[in-house]
């Protein structure tokens, strides 16, 4: 029979080109429906997965990330998933709803991460090959603006060159990004991260190669001169889905967290980012705790 930690791992057999916050995302969603079930997605009926959606969760976007879930977990088993579309078509017209209150209201509505996610796949299909990379380092690692004003260089040791700004190293293996222009510099000090994404590796290639020879390679720049710090903030709105601003996407993201109750993940923001997790509970007003596992 079929356990609940192998119909995880069949996930994670297709999730080779997932962000690790995605891949944290599900995994916390399929722990709690299973949680709720007693039994993997794909041995439940689609009644019982509605009726644990509608238990768990009040805010129709939240149902939403918890049924895309047991979806994708009904797609890996070739179950019949039309009872869990028609809901998710029901639960489209609660989150139109929900945000026709909240606009009658005067309070501002935001997209899910789905919505963010696809406009970001969407820059990639359109070629557009710095706006993918700027746009991903964003949602990776939770920045700022100025955070994604970065150089692209081939070693470590030419980020020594400047050494109050920002570089993404391009190495054989993998990436290196280095954040020293950012906001709580002077708290959190530099920051480096290195990582391996085939996608990433893939727009740096064709980025570089759109770029005249020999030239230094800005991901934010004009006739390939970087941008002054005053430009970025407009530069960005042409890249952002019309209307989203950094901090929205930052909201959207701190949302999810708080959504799936991951204690973990929001710290892990916390240190992408460079701020507290007490900053972040404060500064969006987060209505509940969220757990620690």
């Amino acid at each position: 029979m079929v356990s609940i930690e192998d119909e995880w791992g069949e996930y994670i057999k297709i999730s080779a080109f997932k962000s690790k916050n995605t891949i944290a995302s599900y995994k916390n969603a399929h722990g709690r429906l299973t949680d709720y079930l007693e039994k993997p997605i794909h041995k439940s009926t689609a009644p019982a997965i509605i009726a644990a959606v509608r238990e768990l969760a009040s805010n129709p976007n939240t149902r939403a990330s918890l049924l895309n879930v047991a979806i994708v977990f009904y797609g890996i088993y070739d179950k019949n998933n039309s009872k869990l579309l028609k809901y998710k078509t029901e639960v489209a017209k609660e989150i139109a709803e929900h945000r026709e209150k909240s606009l009658a209201s005067k309070e501002q509505v935001l997209p899910d991460m789905e919505f963010i996610n696809k406009h970001l796949k969407g820059l990639f299909v359109a070629e557009r090959w710095a706006d993918f990379i700027i746009m991903w380092l964003m949602l990776e690692f939770n920045t700022r603006n100025a955070d994604v004003d970065v150089e692209i260089v081939d070693t470590i040791h030419k980020t020594k060159r400047d050494k109050m700004k920002n570089y993404l190293v391009v190495r054989r293996e993998d990436f290196v990004y280095i954040r020293r222009n950012y906001k709580t510099y002077k708290t959190y000090r530099e920051k480096r991260f290195v990582f391996k994404n085939q996608l990433i590796k893939r727009a740096v290639r064709y980025f570089k190669a759109e770029m005249p020879p020999n030239s230094r390679l800005f991901l934010m720049n004009h006739n390939g001169d970087r941008l002054s710090e005053g430009s970025i903030a407009n530069y960005l709105k042409k890249i952002l889905p019309e209307g989203i601003t950094e901090s929205d996407i930052n909201k959207i993201q701190v949302s999810e967290i708080e959504s799936l109750a991951d204690y973990h993940a929001l710290e892990e923001m916390g240190k992408r980012r460079g701020t507290s997790v007490e900053t972040l509970i404060n500064n969006y007003h987060l209505k509940h705790a969220v757990k620690k596992n």
